[in-house]
């Protein structure tokens, strides 16, 4: 959760406390929620809207727009667990919201068939990094580590937030491809969390991070990730508005190959994956539940994206001493990290009778 926090940003904990979280998301720096206790308070959020009148329907997806001489009435809907959409329903009303997020891609591409303006923009694609959570509170509180007690302690379990900018130099072919300069970064770090799964394709692998209340897990996460742009797009003939779209896929599908399917994660310890050789033994041990594969991670990315990594990953060690480790996992891949679309930066769509297409973003 972010810890900056406006009046809209109080209002929204505000309502969070309201329908189940602990008070301290009002004062705490880092206010943090955990994926067990939202799950209680959405269940609460949920009945109150039900309460409302708001019927939510579950295992229904949405296949089209329903548009009558240029305006939207509505959207044509089926059954999620049907291939076939012949049995799709006609919903009619007098305004739809489309709050698809930033992984729907089925959406995407049928805005793009009403003639929505979608342009790509710049986002982050990298890899996960897993170490010991007990590794990062030593490097972090050196003696005062021995407090944490798996979050129960008087000190909270350790985490970290690193960027770095890198500068291409001329003739520096790590950056060819791209701009001369990148940010490299921590992303959605998870202490005392596990790597979870984000694809429903087994085809295509991405993954994420996430923490239960107490962050008592005996790893911490995070992604680190380097910026792209379109330079990058181009160079992997991704063009169109949906270039960034099938630049994450090239690399989802590349990771799924390389773990051998079944969402089966390649992984590589950060020792080995700074010289860029395969791990021979077996690689210490993951949160990922669903499974791990031994592989080389230089495969899955272009060199310029692999080196500007590396490079990154040393400096972290710099500011971080420890950070570099055998018992470091990096998981691959993460794609998810900002959108992929400047015209839907909330990914929310406001379409009325009386103008369409119509977007509603900031």
């Amino acid at each position: 959760m972010s810890n900056k926090l406006d009046a809209l940003g109080l209002a929204v904990m505000k309502t969070l406390v309201h329908f189940g979280a602990a008070e301290n998301i009002l004062v705490d720096g880092k206010p943090h929620l955990g994926t067990d206790r939202l799950i209680p308070l959405l269940r609460n959020f949920r009945q109150h809207l039900e309460s409302l009148g708001v019927t939510i329907r579950f295992g229904t997806k949405v296949n089209d727009l329903v548009v009558e001489d240029a305006t939207v009435v509505g959207v044509e809907v089926s059954d999620s667990r049907e291939k076939s959409e012949h049995n799709s329903q006609k919903l009619r009303y007098d305004a739809v919201v489309l709050a698809v997020g930033h992984s729907a891609r089925d959406v995407y591409q049928m805005l793009l068939s009403h003639n929505m303006d979608l342009v790509p923009k710049d986002f982050a694609v990298g890899l996960r990094i897993e170490h010991p959570q007990e590794l990062i509170n030593s490097i972090q509180y050196s003696s005062l580590a021995a407090e944490v007690h798996n979050g129960r302690g008087k000190v909270p379990v350790a985490d970290y937030k690193v960027v770095k900018y890198l500068m291409g130099e001329d003739g520096d072919t790590s950056f060819d491809s791209g701009a001369t300069s990148r940010s490299c970064y921590s992303f959605c770090m998870c202490p005392g969390g596990q790597v979870v799964l984000t694809s429903t394709n087994p085809s295509e692998i991405c993954i994420n991070g996430m923490s239960f209340s107490r962050r008592s897990s005996r790893w911490a996460n995070a992604a680190l990730v380097i910026t792209v742009s379109s330079k990058d797009f181009k160079a992997l003939n991704c063009d169109g508005p949906l270039a960034g779209v099938e630049f994450q896929r090239e690399f989802e599908r590349k990771a799924a190959m390389m773990g051998g399917g079944n969402f089966v994660v390649p992984v590589q310890t950060v020792t080995d994956f700074m010289e860029n050789k395969l791990s021979v033994t077996s690689p210490p041990p993951s949160s990922y539940r669903l499974g791990v594969k031994t592989a080389n991670l230089h495969e899955l990315f272009p060199l310029h994206i692999t080196e500007a990594l590396q490079r990154s990953i040393s400096m972290f060690d710099e500011e971080l001493p420890g950070f570099i480790s055998k018992d470091a996992l990096l998981h691959g891949v993460e794609t998810s990290c900002l959108k992929k679309c400047k015209r839907i930066i909330l990914n929310v769509f406001l379409i009325d009778k009386n103008q369409f297409p119509h977007r509603n973003s900031s």
